[in-house]
């Protein structure tokens, strides 16, 4: 059988929102669950411990990505890496597709699956690599962001096709756990925000990054950096690490990927409705 780690990283979470997710987690067939805590007490031990979860209690909060990478020297034995939001909700079987389309297809680094709100709305998380205009224009200039978000967030692709894409929503990510390791995991210089875009990107170089539609989950996502100033901080801070690392307006490889996802992404519509009016812009 597949060995399957999954990490979920909290910081004062409701006890429900934990309960929700811990009862998803443990549905999975050959699944070990770690709960990363990065609250001030470990209240929550002794519901995780009830669940099955391996507990491990970090009141430093040395930030998402970090304690995400603390699985790689608690269970170094595993396949399959999947990183958990506390506020998704997902049935086993939504879980186990994603894991075995990473196990049947060795060409693929990571796999996520269609994202949507509780009320059933789509949340368009597959996007392009950001610009800095794509990052900023869109926090603090709705009208002219709206128009670059047309391609950035692919809202011309209509979900129903696997496709390879260049950012992949860290809310729920399925990652093959050699190359997981083999990159280092996470960028912990991210401590909070664009650790999933950097890591989406690392993981390309090493193989498809895969939207599959059939996987479907629920995500709460609160946008909380647009509701609270420190939030807000913490993202400009990642933008900024990020652009500094991979270029701000002269990255030809971001122009590069994006132009190559944007093309492969129409031609596979195309296959499927070559009169799709989605097809265009």
């Amino acid at each position: 059988m597949t060995k399957t780690v999954s990490t979920i990283v909290i910081y004062c979470n409701p006890i429900d929102q934990i309960k929700t997710v811990l009862t998803c987690c443990a549905s999975i067939a050959g699944n070990t669950v770690f709960v990363i805590d990065n609250s001030p007490t470990n209240n929550l031990q002794e519901l995780c411990l009830h669940f099955g979860a391996q507990y491990i209690h970090t009141p430093s909060n040395p930030g998402f990505g970090a304690s995400h990478n603390l699985v790689k020297e608690k269970f170094p034995d595993y396949d399959t890496y999947l990183i958990v939001n506390p506020d998704v909700y997902f049935s086993s079987d939504a879980a186990t597709k994603l894991i075995n389309f990473i196990n049947n297809n060795h060409d693929v680094a990571c796999v996520v699956p269609k994202v949507i709100y509780p009320d059933g709305q789509l949340q368009r998380l597959c996007k392009l690599l950001p610009s800095p205009f794509n990052l900023f224009v869109r926090r603090f200039a709705k009208k002219l962001a709206d128009k670059l978000d047309n391609n950035f967030e692919l809202r011309w692709f209509s979900y129903n096709l696997t496709v390879a894409i260049p950012y992949a929503s860290g809310c729920f990510m399925a990652v093959r756990a050699e190359i997981f390791k083999e990159i280092g995991g996470f960028d912990e210089r991210f401590f909070m925000y664009l650790e999933d875009t950097d890591l989406s990107r690392r993981l390309a170089q090493h193989g498809r990054v895969v939207f599959h539609p059939d996987a479907v989950i629920m995500h709460e996502f609160a946008k909380a950096s647009y509701k609270n100033r420190k939030l807000l901080l913490a993202h400009i801070k990642s933008a900024i690490q990020y652009f500094n690392k991979w270029g701000w307006f002269f990255d030809r490889e971001r122009s590069q990927i994006n132009r190559e996802a944007i093309a492969k992404i129409r031609a596979a519509m195309a296959n499927i409705s070559p009169a799709d009016p989605t097809c265009t812009e």
